[in-house]
């Protein structure tokens, strides 16, 4: 049984793709979860639905300070949180996108840094203003993603993408070996393809994802729900003595 109850965590990039399941199982085990989002209206939807449920957590909705008006600080964001629940115990650190089509030739340098800036920057401030939170925390935790290509290499997908989520995993390990004497643990998921709660796809897509089931040792992609079990782990307090792990969420793509 994973130990969630009492806690509080501030999700970016739960509100869509494939972190909606994980949303909704950490408020399932009394969670508490701020979901930290630049698309309030589809937030408040799945705020909505976790509270029609009567989970024991609660589900609320907080902007990125630049999104809101007048514009505040994230770091005002977070306050806020805290203030609200009396803490933020974990950070799970889901945003960004799966990248164009491209390739060495093509892509410009300004296109890679802004990337990099995106999700590595992104992450990196999001556990720099929880740190404050983190370090009067029972149980702190720190969930960051990577995706296969990132942590191993590899050209089946986006190169932008691929080089940015490796920055990610770089993150992670130096956050987890920095704060490990403050028994913050930082963990980091490795994806492989997961199904995103998108519009439907089209033809060109469909079969694209059809054959990409040829990599995957299980034969399946991964579901929401795949990611949602390794956040909650990862989240819980039973997971004290995990920290600096990449946690393999491929079906085994990794291993060929």
């Amino acid at each position: 049984m994973q130990s969630l109850k009492g806690r509080t965590c501030i999700f970016a990039g739960g509100c869509g793709g494939d972190g909606v399941d994980a949303v909704k199982s950490l408020c399932q085990g009394g969670m508490n979860v701020a979901i930290m989002t630049h698309q309030p209206i589809r937030a408040r939807r799945l705020q909505e639905e976790i509270s029609k449920c009567n989970y024991p957590g609660e589900c609320i909705v907080v902007q990125d300070g630049n999104t809101q008006l007048p514009p505040i600080s994230d770091e005002e964001v977070f306050r806020q949180v805290a203030e609200r629940f009396g803490g933020i115990d974990v950070v799970v650190c889901n945003t960004g996108d799966n990248g164009g089509e491209d390739s060495i030739d093509t892509v410009d340098i300004s296109q890679l840094m802004a990337e990099i800036e995106h999700l590595m920057g992104g992450n990196y401030h999001m556990l720099k203003c929880a740190l404050p939170y983190l370090r009067r925390s029972a149980a702190p935790r720190v969930i960051l993603m990577t995706s296969v290509e990132g942590a191993r290499g590899g050209n089946r997908g986006s190169f932008v993408n691929a080089v940015a989520r490796g920055a990610v995993l770089a993150l992670a390990k130096n956050c987890a070996a920095r704060l490990a004497t403050e028994n913050i643990n930082v963990n980091c998921i490795q994806k492989g393809l997961i199904q995103r709660l998108e519009t439907p796809l089209d033809s060109d897509s469909r079969e694209r994802m059809s054959s990409a089931k040829g990599c995957i040792p299980r034969g399946r992609i991964g579901t929401p729900q795949d990611l949602a079990g390794a956040v909650c782990f990862l989240a819980s307090e039973e997971a004290a003595y995990l920290t600096g792990a990449v946690l393999d969420l491929s079906g085994g793509m990794s291993l060929i």
